[in-house]
């Protein structure tokens, strides 16, 4: 019996699990701890990339900032939409490097004109020649309506520097601000001679194109623009107003689709994609960017009107009675009598509803965009889509890059 109790036991112990090894000890993960010249180079990586908030990220942990780190700290608030941050960093550049040019270039399309305007005059008493200093003298001067001093701050610049491109672009701004577009088109034209690859300078002879009527001049320009540089948005922007005024919504909405794609942060734009996608009979996109609109921009007139009639082209009518409402209690609303006549259409429609029909009933095609809160039978001109990037020629705001270039919507300097 013994024998038995023992050959069970080693038969029990033979189909045991053999025992398991203790578990290994992982040896926790230590951070790696980047040296402030490591940071500072993963942010300029990061800003190369367009990364904003990683940049931003290795920006925060250099400490103290030499004036390198907090230019950079200005040029990524910048692109994050900080202006106070930006201003900040821009001020301590100034602060650390006195007169140091690309901040204070910068800077001054940060504050108001007459800051601005001072901020210019203290650095040129040190530098009274710098181009770059009175070329931005000069487009604040135009910006506070002083266009003969901005004309005379931009003949200064030209008799010392006769090539300079950006003296043109404000001379051109200055002329087109004055009602002399034959001569804002002759400084573009010596602009680009000396610029052939900046897409800004085209962008502007198209809007002098269209300020002449000139719609086929208008669109080569606009078209030559985003060739340059399919990135720029305000010729697409303007390609799409200048197909919404012949009502060709597919090229329209093609054209803001890719205005948006690049920076959908303008509700400009988004108020145009929504009146081509409503000519195209596309109702319901057509809203969700009035709404965007609406989100950017509360209580935007236009995109008020575009909602409502979208929703009454969705047959939603108990919403549109109250989007139409909301659109009429501006009592200067642009189409407060349509509105109000919608209303009434409306509120009668809900208390006598039709009798159902057997039969399906086609439903009722939504409005084209002469409806639509442009005002006219025809969609609006480049000019009602205001946008900094396409601005009248010269409005082109540069900004210094973070790696140390002058820069504004079309790469270059120059004009505010």
């Amino acid at each position: 019996m013994r024998k038995l109790l023992v050959i069970a036991a080693l038969v029990a112990c033979a189909h045991a699990e053999p025992p398991k090894p203790p578990p290994a000890q992982v040896a926790a993960v230590k951070p790696v701890e980047l040296t402030q010249a490591e940071e500072l180079l993963a942010a300029q990586k990061a800003i190369a990339a367009k990364q904003w908030d990683e940049a931003q990220a290795h920006l925060d942990r250099l400490e103290p900032k030499d004036a390198k780190a907090w230019f950079a700290a200005g040029w990524v608030a910048e692109q994050r939409k900080d202006v106070k941050a930006a201003k900040a960093a821009y001020t301590k550049v100034l602060e650390l490097e006195p007169g140091q040019a690309k901040a204070l270039n910068n800077l001054v399309l940060l504050v108001e004109p007459d800051e601005a305007e001072k901020l210019l005059r203290a650095a040129l008493k040190n530098s009274p020649d710098d181009p770059r200093l009175l070329n931005s003298l000069a487009s604040v001067q135009r910006d506070e309506k002083k266009l003969e001093a901005a004309a005379e701050t931009v003949q200064r610049v030209l008799s010392r520097h006769p090539q300079d491109a950006d003296a043109y672009r404000n001379l051109a701004a200055v002329e087109s601000d004055r009602g002399h577009l034959r001569l804002a088109e002759s400084a573009l034209q010596s602009a680009r001679k000396l610029d052939a690859k900046d897409p800004g300078i085209s962008n502007s002879l198209g809007l002098l194109a269209m300020r002449r009527d000139d719609v086929a001049a208008a669109k080569a320009n606009f078209e030559e623009a985003v060739k340059l540089d399919p990135g720029f948005g305000a010729g697409w922007v303007n390609l799409a107003a200048l197909a919404l005024r012949y009502r060709d919504y597919p090229a329209a909405e093609a054209s803001s689709a890719k205005a948006l794609a690049i920076d959908g942060s303008r509700w400009e734009t988004h108020l145009a994609h929504g009146w081509a996608l409503a000519g195209l009979k596309k109702p319901k996109e057509a809203r969700a960017e009035y709404e965007q609109v609406l989100a950017l921009q509360p209580a935007q007139e236009d995109a008020l009107y575009g909602r409502a009639l979208a929703l009454r082209a969705e047959g939603d009518l108990p919403n549109a009675l109250q989007a139409f409402k909301e659109y009429a209690a501006n009592d200067k609303a642009t189409h407060l009598k349509e509105a109000q006549g919608q209303v009434v259409q409306i509120e009668l429609r809900l208390k006598n509803p039709p009798p159902q029909l057997k039969a399906a009933v086609k439903p009722v095609q939504a409005k084209d965009l002469t409806t639509l809160p442009q005002g006219t039978d025809v969609a609006p001109p480049a000019s009602d889509l205001p946008t900094e990037e396409a601005a009248p020629p010269g409005e082109e705001k540069p900004a210094v890059g973070a790696d140390g270039g002058v820069e504004n919507e079309t790469g270059k300097a120059g004009s505010r």
